[in-house]
């Protein structure tokens, strides 16, 4: 039996309707990032279900970590999820304006306004992977990896999600005008960020005992009865082996 399966996710969207994407994100089964199969494979990524951009995002191993006494495999979004078009052809239908996106290379920022029916981008914190100039047209902005990505903590054996961050970046699109004064000196469209969330959670020490306890105490109990019974096997197989040896030579001995 399979938990935290998305099959289906009805989205509304006022505007250009990219089929090929809705086609990719309706029709793949995907996770919803609590749990994933069990017995994981470092080496191949994750994938779970995003609401906050309407589509399904892979999340790739980092490095393995001890929470609370229980060993996790880190997975992160890699700077390929906010590529530009060019790099990511996943992101295609995120390149709405040629303007905005300056043809379409535009790193670090998705445009989910078709789908919100408000123009709304969508970005890690302080554009982080973003292109460069996103961080130079804002004052203020220092992207940090360690503060700023969003992540995934897993225990490998269950596929149990222990602990997340996700963080996000909600930014706007503005030009120049001549009525807004605050805008007046701004020579060309830019996106400006309006807020950043944070949503994190880990499991508590209770939680944590409880899942050592009754769930990891087992394994370690399965392996052990394994390598002992592996060990009785062996032992068998050299008395077997001893005992043709004895008895091969008793027998040359009769003869």
């Amino acid at each position: 039996m399979s938990f935290g399966l998305i099959f289906t996710y009805t989205v509304v969207r006022s505007g250009a309707i990219c089929i090929e994407h809705l086609r990719v994100v309706l029709i793949i089964t995907t996770r919803d990032g609590s749990s994933f199969s069990p017995f994981l494979d470092k080496k191949k990524p994750l994938y779970f279900f995003s609401s906050d951009i309407t589509r399904s995002v892979s999340a790739e191993y980092e490095r393995s970590l001890n929470l609370k006494g229980i060993e996790v495999y880190r997975f992160k979004l890699p700077p390929l999820t906010l590529a530009s078009p060019a790099v990511n052809p996943d992101n295609q239908c995120f390149c709405t304006d040629s303007v905005v996106t300056k043809n379409c290379t535009l790193a670090g920022v998705l445009d989910i306004s078709a789908a919100r029916g408000q123009p709304v981008y969508i970005s890690l914190p302080h554009f982080l992977h973003g292109s460069p100039y996103l961080v130079e047209d804002v004052e203020g902005l220092s992207p940090s990896e360690e503060h700023h990505v969003t992540f995934l903590d897993v225990e490998p054996t269950t596929g149990f999600s222990l602990r997340f961050a996700k963080r996000l970046q909600v930014n706007m699109m503005y030009g120049p005008s001549k009525i807004i004064t605050v805008l007046k000196k701004v020579k060309d469209y830019t996106i400006f960020p309006i807020v950043w969330l944070n949503e994190t959670a880990s499991l508590d020490d209770e939680t944590a005992d409880r899942f050592k306890k009754e769930l990891l105490s087992r394994i370690d109990m399965l392996e052990t009865v394994q390598f002992t019974l592996i060990g009785l096997g062996l032992s068998a197989f050299v008395l077997c082996i001893v005992a043709h040896c004895l008895v091969s030579r008793n027998d040359n001995k009769l003869v």
